[in-house]
């Protein structure tokens, strides 16, 4: 059913779902400048180019989201707390597109801006896992940390390696990458070295070389640095490397 008809059959309920996008959409607007300026948002507002609406900013007053006076406007914990968790959804909706869906960033950009209002904390959390707990968006933004990243850096930094501590031979699956590079995790994406994909080192003098599927990677020391993996047992997922098979 299109929004027209939606719009028809039930339009109590478009109008509610519409009004509720609109705050969130401020809301958002707000952690964008606080991300650029600081807490107290009044000071920049004449500085943004949008059109911020007085009866908008009384409405998520009223629902405890915002408090403010004639000089001072901020977030109260709630409101931190609402548009931490919209902006943490988008930032992580464009990764999906982009890294995993390899959608044009543009495109993803409005399907995220759809995503953001739609999907609970639940799933936000599992896509996070899924892409490895991404530090920043493709736009390079941070991505605000979830409650999942919290426990898998504890579980992490007691289970896992850095790229260079392997040996030759060795197998291991990729935990994270801990790079706040957009373009950097762009390429490394592109050459399947993603979190959960299974390498070999096969080279480690004069540089360090690994294999991914079939794929022969040479990798500066810094960017393996950056690459934290879990050790495999000979056996556990795959025996060989790929390069020693017929």
């Amino acid at each position: 059913m299109g929004a027209k008809r939606r719009h028809q059959h039930y339009p109590g309920r478009w109008r509610r779902q519409h009004r509720r996008k609109t705050l969130d959409e401020y809301l958002e607007i707000l952690w964008y400048m606080q991300e650029r300026h600081g807490t107290n948002l009044k000071k920049f507002m004449i500085h943004e180019e949008f059109d911020w609406q007085p009866g908008v900013a009384e409405e998520l007053q009223s629902m405890g989201y915002i408090e403010q006076s004639e000089t001072e406007l901020k977030f109260t914990p709630a409101g931190y707390e609402k548009a931490r968790q919209l902006v943490r959804s988008h930032r992580l909706a464009e990764r999906l597109l982009t890294d995993v869906l390899n959608m044009k960033l543009d495109h993803a950009e409005t399907s995220a801006c759809e995503f953001e209002h739609i999907i609970v904390p639940e799933i936000v959390d599992g896509i996070c896992t899924l892409l490895g707990h991404p530090k920043i968006c493709p736009h390079g933004l941070p991505i605000p940390e979830g409650n999942c990243c919290r426990e898998a850096k504890r579980s992490i930094e007691s289970a896992t390696k850095n790229l260079n501590q392997l040996q030759v031979g060795q197998q291991a699956r990729i935990a994270y990458i801990n790079t706040r590079s957009n373009s950097r995790m762009h390429q490394l994406t592109q050459l399947g070295i993603r979190p959960g994909a299974i390498i070999w080192i096969h080279q480690k003098y004069p540089a360090l070389v690994i294999r991914t599927d079939h794929t022969q990677i040479a990798l500066d020391e810094e960017i393996a640095n950056d690459i934290l993996v879990w050790e495999l047992q000979s056996g556990s997922v795959a025996t060989k490397d790929p390069a020693s098979e017929g």
